[in-house]
């Protein structure tokens, strides 16, 4: 089986860890491996904000060889040139970043599905799919913690076949 390194960039807490870990084994046809904890890169920060192409990019340059994919979750707010803030960014057939820091809520179980939600969108970027029209598809473009709740978890019948075409093209089927 193809594998994806996990690493938080900063501490990671266990549950957060155990939830990532599990939609992507959920959803996708990959080993996930929890590879540890990284420093972050300061270079770009502002006002609090970490660049997410920065942190992206030096989890890109540590991925293992034999590994597929490699991916990111932080509490650290991130930002995108020409965005205030993102919840998380990919590079397609190479790897994410996520970030819990504007997902958090008193309700825990709120909490983790706002965040299986955007790793699941973010690995749907990373296996080529674009934003979707459909408001309850996971690859609906969210700018707001409104519009994340108002998602759902899965992939609209467009989205799975799309997936379903990279899956093939992988050789993960």
């Amino acid at each position: 089986m193809k594998k994806v390194a996990l690493f938080g960039i900063g501490e990671l807490p266990k549950f957060l860890l155990v939830e990532s870990k599990g939609v992507i084994k959920e959803k996708f046809p990959l080993e996930c491996l929890f590879l540890g904890e990284l420093r972050p890169q300061f270079q770009g920060e502002r006002d609090g904000q970490l660049l997410a192409e920065v942190q992206l990019e030096k989890l890109l340059s540590l991925k293992p060889k034999g590994f597929l994919f490699v991916g990111g979750i932080t509490s650290y707010d991130l930002y995108s040139n020409g965005l205030n803030f993102v919840f998380g960014l990919a590079f397609p057939f190479n790897g994410f970043i996520v970030s819990y820091a504007r997902l958090e809520s008193q309700e825990l179980e709120l909490f983790k599905s706002r965040l299986r939600k955007e790793i699941t969108h973010e690995m749907g970027h990373v296996f080529g799919l674009s934003h979707c029209p459909l408001p309850e598809c996971v690859m609906h473009f969210s700018n707001s913690l409104f519009e994340v709740d108002l998602k759902g978890e899965d992939f609209c019948q467009r989205c799975k076949r799309e997936l379903e075409r990279a899956f093939l093209k992988l050789n993960l089927l």
